[in-house]
C-alpha cells in the first residue's frame, strides 16, 4: 500500500470557500493580531473559514497576478493556463511549467501564484496550466492535457522570444501535479502526439509525488484511474532510460502519498536526485515555497540547485 488510508485529501486540498470578504478580513486582522507565528496561521486559517489553500496563497502572494492570463491551449474550459514572467532586467527567461496537485479531481491555477512568485524571483517564467478533472475525465486525459499545455509553451516561446528563451523547459509539481509530470515525460506516447519528446524537457522536480500505487486502493485512485493496468499509469513500469535528470523531495512524515513511491523511483530513473526531509508531512514539501513562516530551506536549497545546474539564467 503505497497511499495510506483512511482515505482523505490533504489539508492543503480541503476547500471551505469563504463566502464573504469580511472573512478574508478577518482572517487577515486575526494574522495581525496573533503577529504571525506558526500556530498563528493555523488558527487563522480556521477561524476565517476560508479555503485555505487560497488564504495561503494570499499570505504568501498578495495581490501577485500573471502577467498574461487564460491562454487556451485546447478546446476544453478547463484547458487554459497563466504565465508569470520575471522582472524585464531577466526576460529572456527559461520557462518552469507547474503542475498543480488537488487528487486530480481538484485544482485552481489561481491558487498557485506563490509557487509562480518564488521561481520568478530567481528569474524563471512560470507557466501554470488548469487541466481537466475527474470525474468529468479520467487517466490518460489529465496527461494528454499536460502535453498539450508543454506543445502550447513551446510555441509560445518560439514566437515570443522578448519574454521566453527558445530551450527545453522544467517541469515540477506537488502531488498529483507531481505525477503528471512524471508521467509524461516516463511515457513517451504523450510527449510524441505533440511533436515533442524528452529532448525537450531539461529536468523535472516532483515534490511529494505519487509514482507507485498500483493497485489503486484509494479512492483518488480508483476514480482516477479505474481499471488502467499498471503498466499504462505507473511511472515504475516504464522504460525510464530517457528520462532528463529527476529531483524527487518527500517528506518523512507523509502518510498521504508514502515516502516509498518517491525512493522507489530513485532507484529505477538514472539522473535521479533524493532528498528526504525529516519531519515532513505532505503539504509541506508544497509550502516549504511560500515566503513567510513555512518556508523551509531544506527543501527551496536543493531546487536552486537543480534549476541552476539544469536550467540555468543568463541575468
Amino acid at each position: 500500500m503505497l497511499f495510506s488510508k483512511p482515505k482523505t485529501i490533504p489539508i492543503g486540498y480541503s476547500y471551505v470557500q469563504c463566502r464573504t470578504s469580511n472573512q478574508l478580513s478577518l482572517f487577515l486582522v486575526t494574522m495581525r493580531i496573533l503577529k504571525f507565528t506558526e500556530n498563528a496561521l493555523i488558527a487563522a486559517v480556521f477561524l476565517a473559514g476560508c479555503d485555505k489553500l487560497s488564504a495561503f496563497n494570499q499570505i504568501q502572494a498578495g495581490q501577485y497576478k500573471p502577467d498574461i492570463a487564460d491562454l487556451s491551449y485546447g478546446q476544453d474550459d478547463r484547458q487554459v493556463l497563466d504565465v508569470y514572467l520575471p522582472t524585464a532586467s531577466a526576460q529572456p527567461a527559461p520557462l518552469i511549467i507547474w503542475f498543480y496537485g488537488g487528487s486530480w479531481d481538484s485544482g485552481d491555477k489561481a491558487k498557485y501564484a506563490f509557487v509562480a512568485k518564488r521561481f520568478n524571483e530567481l528569474g524563471y517564467a512560470v507557466a501554470i496550466p488548469d487541466y481537466r478533472l475527474v470525474p468529468k475525465i479520467h487517466f490518460p486525459a489529465f496527461i494528454e492535457d499536460a502535453a498539450s499545455a508543454i506543445a502550447f509553451m513551446k510555441d509560445y516561446a518560439a514566437s515570443n522570444p522578448d519574454q521566453l528563451t527558445n530551450e527545453p523547459v522544467m517541469l515540477a509539481g506537488h502531488s498529483a501535479g507531481a505525477y503528471n509530470a512524471v508521467q509524461v515525460v516516463a511515457d513517451p506516447t504523450y510527449l510524441k502526439a505533440v511533436g515533442l519528446n524528452s529532448q525537450h524537457i531539461v529536468g523535472i522536480i516532483g515534490l511529494s509525488g505519487p509514482y507507485d500505487f498500483h493497485p489503486y486502493d484509494v479512492s483518488a485512485t480508483e476514480i482516477a484511474f479505474g481499471d488502467t493496468p499498471a503498466r499504462l499509469s505507473q511511472p515504475v513500469e516504464m522504460d525510464l532510460t530517457h528520462m532528463p535528470p529527476l529531483l524527487l523531495i518527500t517528506g518523512t512524515r507523509d502518510t498521504t502519498v508514502l515516502p516509498r513511491n518517491s525512493r522507489r523511483l530513485a532507484t529505477l530513473a538514472p539522473k535521479t536526485e533524493l532528498i528526504e526531509i525529516k519531519e515532513t508531512g505532505h503539504a509541506g514539501t508544497l509550502t516549504a515555497l511560500g515566503f513567510y513562516l513555512t518556508t523551509d530551506q531544506a527543501v527551496l536549497d536543493p531546487v536552486t540547485a537543480f534549476l541552476s545546474t539544469n536550467l540555468p539564467t543568463e541575468n
